[in-house]
């Protein structure tokens, strides 16, 4: 009724998809049971956040940076712009 072929390609297909399910539920078992979850806890920092930042603004402090790193900053911007005037890009 079927040739050999027909039934030789339907057994290979069925032992494909048999060894690809096995091994997919094999790694989630592994996954599962011999892994650590990561949890982040997204709400408590940002929460935590918020309070630093309202605090911040009550206290009237509106500068994050110190004046050494203001300077450094600065100091980092000027010598980026030097180093783009030196390499002026080519106009098309």
């Amino acid at each position: 009724m079927f040739s050999p072929f027909i039934i030789n390609l339907s057994t290979t297909i069925l032992i494909s998809i048999f060894i690809i399910i096995l091994l997919h539920y094999l790694w989630e078992y592994m996954k599962d049971n011999y892994s650590t979850r990561k949890v982040k806890d997204l709400v408590n920092t940002q929460i935590e956040k918020y309070k630093v930042l309202a605090s911040n603004n009550i206290e009237g402090k509106t500068d994050i940076f110190t004046e050494t790193e203001k300077t450094s900053m600065e100091e980092d911007l000027q010598q980026y712009l030097l180093t783009l005037q030196e390499n002026k890009p080519l106009k098309i």
